[in-house]
């Protein structure tokens, strides 16, 4: 098993306070109207539409090294989970796959449905998925693991759907010391922010980039032969601003928690964002490092 990111909250106990704040807002205010679900849903309701243009050049590509990681091939049938606009399931069904891609957000269906026609997509929870055990041949994950709010039940529904000697590959990013890029927001939200806002519990959000923790989570499910593989990934614009775009557009629990802000905190973490970005720009070009870490394992 290839190790990577597994030091990363031992070199940097700050980020890792962070991101334990971030993650479990709501404990000391805790509401019942809240759900992470819920929150996951709404956001992408209003902000699918960014996605292919901004997280797109990040993410296309990992999700071809899932299908190559789960050895897809044509006739096989593939379960794309929290596939977003639908690049695994969509770029499965191109090499002959029968390909199937489901999401909690039905904005997002509706773009992959879209963009992939060829492709079968469905409204769906990976945390109870409505399929047959042993119905696939290969599952993958994009990322989305981050998502939820009970990962263990995604990994045991994954195991589930499986059949004999199927692959399941997923991608995470990898802690702040790698993933600079989602370190800008973790750094000005926890320096400037009022953290004590009610927002759902969730689990930490860079719990599986130690590879320990997420090869031992992976077990627990049933699975083996756990291999970890960093893929590098940049986030590339134009200038420091297209930092916080992106930002203000696809991160969920930072927005979130940025909403409920005043306008003058707000103001601040915006600015620290884009100063940060500032900082990486080379060539009139913005090239922030965003390194990933797939998982790959066998039922």
């Amino acid at each position: 098993m290839r190790r990577c990111c597994g030091a990363a909250f031992s070199k940097h106990p700050d980020v890792h306070d962070a991101d334990q704040k971030l993650a479990l807002q709501g404990t000391p205010m805790p509401s019942e109207t809240l759900n992470l679900k819920d929150m996951e849903r709404d956001h992408w309701r209003d902000h699918a539409s960014y996605y292919d243009e901004l997280a797109g050049p990040m993410t296309r590509e990992p999700a071809a090294r899932l299908l190559d990681a789960v050895d897809a091939r044509s006739g096989m049938r593939l379960l794309d989970v929290c596939c977003g606009p639908g690049y695994g399931a969509g770029q499965a069904a191109k090499r002959g796959l029968d390909a199937v891609g489901i999401d909690l957000s039905p904005a997002m269906i509706s773009q992959a449905q879209q963009r992939f026609p060829s492709a079968e997509f469905r409204v769906g929870d990976a945390e109870q998925l409505e399929f047959d055990d042993g119905s696939f041949d290969a599952v993958v994950c994009p990322f989305g693991v981050l998502h939820l709010p009970e990962p263990d039940k995604a990994f045991a529904e994954a195991f589930r759907v499986l059949r004999s000697g199927g692959r399941y590959a997923l991608t995470v990013w990898c802690a702040p010391d790698k993933a600079e890029f989602l370190g800008l927001a973790m750094t000005a939200t926890s320096a400037h922010a009022d953290m004590a806002v009610p927002l759902p519990p969730a689990p930490p959000l860079f719990q599986f980039a130690d590879v320990g923790f997420a090869s031992a989570a992976l077990e627990r499910a049933g699975f083996s032969g756990v291999m970890s593989e960093e893929i590098p990934v940049i986030f590339h614009g134009k200038a420091p601003e297209d930092a916080w775009h992106w930002f203000e557009n696809i991160t969920v629990r930072a927005m979130a928690i940025f909403r409920l802000q005043t306008p003058d905190v707000q103001k601040r973490i915006r600015n620290s964002v884009i100063e940060g970005a500032g900082s990486y720009v080379v060539d009139d070009r913005v090239s922030i490092p965003c390194t990933a870490v797939m998982y790959t394992v066998t039922k």
